[in-house]
Order: C-alpha cells, then sequence, then structure tokens
C-alpha cells in the first residue's frame, strides 16, 4: 500500500451539491427561462470544516446578475458551496489481499449500459472549488482524487455526465438503468483491472443525500459512480443525485 493510502482512506464528506457540479453538461433543457430567478444554496445543505483546504466561498455569476440563468452557472453555484474533507480517521484493519494498492484510474467500463470511457483526474481549484470536466460532446468520466484509488480500501468516486451542453446522453446518462449483479472495470495505471459488482442503484434529493453513507470509510474496497438528475430550468438547479454502490469482487 502506498504511503498515500491512509490519507485517500480519509474521511470523504462532500454536499450533494458540491459532487452535482462537477458534472456541468447533465442533461437539461437547452434553454431557460431568460428572467429566471438566480438559485439559493440548497436549505438542509450543511458544509464540513476542512483541515487541509479552505471552506469555498459563494460568489454571484455575472449572467445572474443580469438576469439571465444557465446550466453552467448552476453548475458554477453548486461548486461554490464546497466539496470538504477531514482529517484521516482510524478504521478498523481488513485483510490486505481484500484489496488493492494504490493505482490511479485510467478507464472505467460499464458492459450492460454500454459505458466505456477513459477517466480524468478531478480535484479542488485555488478558490477551493471542484474542477469541472469539459462539457462537450464525448466528454469523459472523472475520478476525485481526493477519493481512494479503485481497488483501494473505502469509497473511490466517479462521476461522470448525464448529458453534454449539445442535449445528448453523456457518459453516465444510463446510470440509473444499472441494478445489483451488474459488473464494472476500471483498468489501472499499474495494467490490472479493478472488477466491482453492483450491490444497489438509489436516487436522493439534495436535501436528502446521505453523505456518510456515500463517501463516508469502509472495511473494504467500494466504488461510487454518481451523476447528476432532475434538471429544473426555472431555478437552474439540479434537484437530485443517482449513486451507483458498488464493491470489489475480482
Amino acid at each position: 500500500m502506498s504511503p498515500a493510502a491512509p490519507r485517500r482512506r480519509g474521511r470523504l464528506v462532500a454536499s450533494a451539491a458540491a459532487l452535482c457540479l462537477l458534472l456541468a453538461g447533465c442533461a437539461g433543457p437547452e434553454t431557460t427561462p431568460a428572467a429566471a430567478p438566480a438559485p439559493q444554496p440548497a436549505p438542509g445543505t450543511t458544509s464540513v470544516p476542512a483541515t487541509a483546504t479552505p471552506s469555498p466561498s459563494v460568489e454571484p455569476s455575472t449572467s445572474a446578475s443580469t438576469g439571465s440563468w444557465s446550466r453552467e452557472d448552476a453548475v458554477e453555484e453548486y461548486w461554490a458551496e464546497g466539496a470538504e474533507t477531514s482529517a484521516a480517521e482510524p478504521e478498523a484493519a481488513a485483510p490486505e489481499d481484500d484489496v488493492l494498492p494504490a493505482a490511479v484510474p485510467t478507464r472505467v467500463r460499464v458492459p450492460s449500459v454500454d459505458i466505456d470511457s477513459p477517466l480524468m483526474e478531478l480535484g479542488l481549484q485555488e478558490d477551493g472549488t471542484v474542477e469541472v470536466p469539459p462539457t462537450g460532446e464525448g466528454s469523459p468520466a472523472g475520478w476525485y482524487r481526493n477519493s481512494p484509488t479503485p481497488g483501494e480500501r473505502g469509497p473511490a468516486v466517479l462521476l461522470g455526465h448525464v448529458g453534454n451542453a449539445h442535449g445528448r446522453l453523456g457518459v453516465f446518462g444510463r446510470l440509473e438503468e444499472l441494478g445489483p449483479g451488474d459488473v464494472v472495470e476500471v483498468d489501472r495505471e499499474d495494467g490490472t483491472t479493478a472488477v466491482f459488482t453492483v450491490d444497489r442503484s438509489v436516487s436522493y434529493e439534495r436535501a436528502d443525500f446521505p453523505k456518510d453513507e456515500v463517501y463516508g470509510n469502509t472495511d473494504d474496497a467500494q466504488l461510487r459512480l454518481i451523476t447528476c438528475e432532475d434538471y429544473s430550468a426555472w431555478t437552474g438547479r439540479w434537484e437530485a443525485n443517482h449513486v451507483v454502490y458498488a464493491r470489489l469482487t475480482g
């Protein structure tokens, strides 16, 4: 296990809105009402003090101040609400042969829903907001590098668009079709492939997003595939997240 593994296994705590923000290309209407009100921070969303990353601040966007609101603006505001990590916490030891050593993921495949995508790395920008992947045609999925690498102990986090900026299906556009028993394969830089089996596939309203359940420490190697759902053209917000839970089986 690499020296970085304990840090990555530290408890990852993030808001549903923050993770939604990564997905600038989530499918939604191509146009929104010109006078739609600018979204406000989601009720019930709380931030958790971070030890390594300054708490992000909320800055009003230029388009919001002029009375127009786009999906990209909604995404930027979501990220401004913050994605934060807390210090690593002690965890019960598990047999080392149940997990894989750290290795950066390079590709994700989900044969049952025709997902086959390279993986880009997503981190935090200087202002504490999360990097946003491209929204164009063929935009890849991304691995949040402050989570474990897929196959390490803990919940590795992969995020992808449900749609792209052109209104077409995104890399995770069929994520909600996944169910128990479906297989997710993640290629890694060391030449190995981590094979995960889906346990469940769940949609959550923003206010009900279970942060601890999604990002909390686990004793085994797990995977989370996350995208957005229910774009509101009126508010300019993504109202829900879809999360697929899987665990390492090969």
